[in-house]
């Protein structure tokens, strides 16, 4: 499954793959000095998530591609507060 998003005035693909190792996801961003790397922006998720743990994993990718120069640690923090949050509120993946 892929998809596209606008994130930071830029076209992000969205994809579910499965992904090597521990690996959950990645945020591939661009390097901001280099104007050719507009097509180096993708977000990949591991297809075997579920629940709870792909909606923080969704969203920990997102505040990467939307935040590049934030630290992880708050990154991670972030989006477990993000996701207990919308959790408790019903978000689900329909």
């Amino acid at each position: 499954m892929q998809h596209r998003f606008r994130i930071n005035r830029r076209m992000w693909p969205w994809r579910y793959v499965r992904l090597k190792g521990d690996n959950e996801g990645y945020a591939f961003t661009p390097d901001p000095t280099d104007p050719a790397a507009k097509a180096d922006c993708r977000i990949l998720i591991d297809n075997r998530l579920t629940g709870r743990k792909r909606l923080r994993i969704e969203l920990h990718e997102f505040l990467h591609a939307a935040f590049p120069d934030i630290d992880e640690d708050v990154i991670d923090k972030r989006s477990s507060d993000l996701a207990r949050i919308l959790w408790t509120l019903g978000y689900r993946r329909p």
